[in-house]
């Protein structure tokens, strides 16, 4: 908090672990505007985006002093999550007054943003001992897969499906893939009932209860049509397997594979991915989206 304290007017606590909503940095930014440009509730401390522990909290960057000397105080006593409470309390609740003066009190300082913005993934507390189970309620169901409709074409995996999770269900958006532990030389093919050009390219493996099913030194990988009517050139920044396809790309450290093909590539009869080493874990396919010139 001291170091970002003179970089910018507002301060954001988040954590490691969380998911997010769609675009929560303009509604946040949007949100912080509006409540400071207000005159009657310009004088907020705390704009809270998550409703459990000390995720999502922003403030004015002109009002860390109070929070640094706080949690310096007593950070080895309570949470941060605790003092904070403890210190909006200690600003505006007396005892002279009752719990419903010191509600309303609080209440102007402190303002919830609904829904919230975050939710939070890990269970390990910083209480120790304590496993945290808890989740916020308001951020809503999270998806296990994101449906697209992507051109025809037949799939096929030597991958074992996990009962129904098959990937026939992931390619047209009915489910996702869980597949059996994959070893190195496994496909997962795609293959155009018509000739097709693919624009573009985006596959998420692994999800929130499983982060760890996704796919390791895999590469994406496309069979032209005519391959003959690339020039060497053309063929010069991919690499050629044996059997004629191109690596157009792979998976990072994420999970994720995603990227565009060059139109000089041309229509393609197949593309798939494939999988170079030995995995200590299943794999889930929860997001495939191949764009081509005829489907959005």
């Amino acid at each position: 908090m001291a170091y970002a304290r003179p970089k910018g007017a507002f301060y954001l606590q988040l954590e490691d672990d969380i998911l997010t909503k769609k675009g929560f940095v303009t509604i946040m930014k949007k949100f912080a505007l509006e409540k400071t440009a207000k005159k009657e509730s310009s004088s907020w401390f705390v704009l809270d985006f998550c409703q459990l522990g000390f995720i999502g909290k922003m403030f004015k960057s002109a009002d860390l002093p109070w929070l640094i000397t706080f949690f310096q105080m007593f950070f080895n006593e309570k949470p941060v999550d605790w003092l904070l409470y403890h210190m909006i309390y200690t600003k505006v609740c007396s005892v002279e007054k009752d719990a419903k003066n010191c509600k309303q009190e609080m209440a102007k300082l402190w303002i919830h943003y609904k829904p919230s913005l975050f939710q939070h993934i890990g269970m390990q507390s910083s209480l120790r001992g304590k496993v945290q189970k808890l989740k916020d309620k308001q951020f809503g169901k999270i998806p296990n897969f994101y449906p697209h409709r992507n051109p025809p074409a037949v799939v096929r995996s030597g991958i074992q499906p996990y009962k129904s999770y098959t990937l026939q269900k992931a390619y047209t958006g009915d489910s996702f893939f869980w597949g059996l532990m994959p070893q190195p030389g496994d496909l997962i093919e795609f293959l155009f009932k018509h000739p097709t050009t693919i624009r573009r390219y985006l596959f998420r493996s692994g999800n929130l209860e499983q982060p760890s099913d996704r796919f390791y030194n895999t590469t994406v990988e496309v069979l032209p049509v005519d391959t003959n009517g690339l020039t060497g050139s053309q063929l010069v920044p991919y690499n050629v397997t044996k059997d004629g396809f191109l690596v157009v790309g792979s998976f990072n450290n994420y999970g994720i594979a995603e990227g565009t093909i060059d139109s000089k590539i041309g229509k393609l009869k197949e593309l798939r991915l494939h999988v170079y080493s030995d995995s200590q874990n299943w794999v889930i396919l929860r997001e495939i989206y191949l764009q081509s010139s005829s489907v959005r």
